[in-house]
């Protein structure tokens, strides 16, 4: 398939003037509009303060009274010295009942385990006490639950780690013992996949959510139809896929490293162990930055109801996974399944066995809009502030470990998405050098390259030349262009690899959905939203 000019045909992917940006925000501020829009705050609430020592009688007051008293009256200053001895003693013997009677209430709670605590705080003081003071019987339940997630992604050997936290006698325990048993005979069962230069890789772009707003009529919808899936398709997609026994695998299981006769490490093919019958795959999902043209449709480059129906953003859930902001057609914002990393997640979640390992997707980022949906572009300093540029970074910074932590793996797409086959090595090193120097240090580093329109830097031949050289020293080592007229094409070299990838959208389902028979049938995925015809790209 020819992507060399899909993008620049129907989209606008050339980096913005940022300079006309800042004049035009510097107008509107001229003319007392508001340059921008952001989403609120929760208000911080006001931590209690007890009253200041100013509002407090001092104590060189209280003796300048109880001096002057004593010489107007000597006879009762004993007895006023008298009562506050009293006081201090009955005043001790107060505060050490208090403390008693806290020290009692503070153990009693922690034994009891109180599920109603007086507030958030005290909350997580408590779940940390209880968690402490749960003996490993009581443990017990938590430690089975994990292990037999991780078992069913065919990790056995981690599983029987998380059965050992228990403590050393956890081979005493009957349902421990009777756990590592079955982890060791599903463990018997796994064969080796015989050839890891025949697994397939699938990619997605952003998922359509609103099918009514994407394919309205107006210049974008082509676009859409062609080179998106909607939600609902990746969802049935999703489904099949696991029906049909496939097992979502890392791009870097592939392969393992070994040395050779002259002691330099060099990629092999990999160990992957899989029951009979299961077959891996590797998913990726491209432009994972929620561009501007898709979610902004008063042109105030925010997101906003009258955008096209994506997502706009990842964020982290209150569960600590990875989710999406989305606005819907009356300008809700709403968190939510809204895009492939969010829906795969769950689906994973729900179906631990169809994750290798707990491998995820590879979501790949280009530089020049910002990534996953945040202003990280250096130049939005000029336009949101100091303060507010760097709130975007440290938010993208914190989607980026989330994903990680959940087996999420990010790829460079290059900074500005243009073809590396077609531009010079120059070119490229340039372009590899911004990603380093505005993406890197917000995402990680990555080893990972998928070629901006699948526009490889050569044929089948072996890679060589300074194009080569500029991504190698740049730390590439897994290399993706798009191949979607076989199930799987994966070269394996000493220093590095490659692999096609087939893409899932409306103009590969509509004008060759037989090439996509090994992996679900068309006319079961198809959504019935999309316009009738899709058009051609040629």
């Amino acid at each position: 398939m020819d992507n060399s000019n899909r993008d620049r045909e129907v989209f606008d992917f050339e980096e913005w003037d940022v300079e006309k940006i800042i004049q035009q925000y510097r107008a509107r501020e001229e003319e007392e509009v508001q340059p921008e829009r952001t989403i609120p705050l929760e208000p911080v609430q006001p931590v209690y303060q007890p009253p200041a020592q100013s509002e407090r009688t001092s104590v060189p007051a209280q003796r300048r009274r109880t001096q002057d008293a004593a010489s107007r009256n000597r006879r009762k200053k004993k007895s006023r010295v008298n009562w506050r001895g009293w006081a201090i003693v009955i005043g001790g013997a107060i505060l050490i009942l208090a403390l008693l009677i806290g020290l009692i209430s503070l153990i009693v709670h922690a034994v009891s385990g109180s599920d109603e605590p007086d507030g958030a705080a005290k909350t997580a003081d408590v779940s940390e006490a209880t968690e402490e003071t749960l003996s490993p019987e009581e443990r017990l339940p938590d430690i089975l639950q994990r292990a037999d997630f991780v078992a069913a992604g065919y990790d056995y050997d981690a599983a029987i780690a998380i059965l050992q936290e228990f403590g050393a006698d956890w081979q005493s325990q009957p349902e421990l013992a009777a756990a590592n048993d079955r982890y060791l005979a599903e463990k018997a069962k796994l064969v080796r996949y015989e050839d890891t230069t025949q697994i397939t890789h699938i990619f997605f772009h952003s998922l359509i959510v609103d099918t009514d707003r994407a394919f309205d009529g107006d210049s974008k919808e082509n676009g859409y139809n062609q080179y998106m899936a909607t939600v609902t398709e990746f969802n049935r997609i999703l489904d099949e896929l696991y029906k049909r026994n496939f097992v979502l695998v890392r791009i870097h299981d592939i392969v393992k490293v070994e040395k050779d006769e002259n002691g330099k490490d060099v990629f092999k093919q990999g160990d992957i162990y899989l029951p009979p019958g299961k077959q891996p795959i590797v998913i990726s999902q491209d432009d994972v930055n929620y561009y501007e043209y898709m979610v902004d449709g008063d042109g105030d480059r925010f997101p906003d109801a009258g955008g096209d129906g994506f997502a706009n953003r990842i964020v982290i859930g209150e569960d600590g996974y990875p989710t999406c902001e989305y606005y819907t057609a009356d300008g809700q914002k709403v968190l939510g399944d809204y895009d492939l990393a969010p829906i795969l997640e769950h689906f994973v979640r729900a179906h631990p066995d169809f994750s290798y390992h707990g491998a995820r997707g590879i979501l790949a980022l280009t530089g020049y809009e910002g990534v996953f949906g945040y202003k990280t572009h250096p130049q939005w300093k000029d336009i949101l502030g100091e303060e507010a540029y760097h709130e975007e970074v440290q938010k993208a910074m914190d989607v980026t470990q989330c994903l990680k932590d959940h087996g999420w793996e990010i790829a460079c797409h290059s900074y500005a998405h243009f073809g590396y086959g077609y531009n010079s090595a120059e070119d490229i090193l340039a372009d590899v050098n911004k990603w380093e120097d505005q993406v890197q240090p917000i995402v990680g580093d990555s080893d990972i390259f998928i070629y901006p329109y699948g526009s490889d830097i050569a044929g089948i031949e072996k890679y060589e030349g300074a194009k080569y050289e500029a991504m190698y020293q740049a730390g590439y080592r897994f290399f993706c262009n798009v191949d979607g007229s076989t199930p799987y094409w994966v070269q394996i070299h000493d220093d590095y690899v490659r692999q096609g990838r087939r893409n899932i959208d409306g103009y590969r389902m509509f004008w060759g959905p037989e090439l996509l028979d090994d992996l679900f049938d068309v006319d079961e995925i198809w959504d019935k939203a999309r316009p009738e015809t899709v058009p051609s790209i040629v």
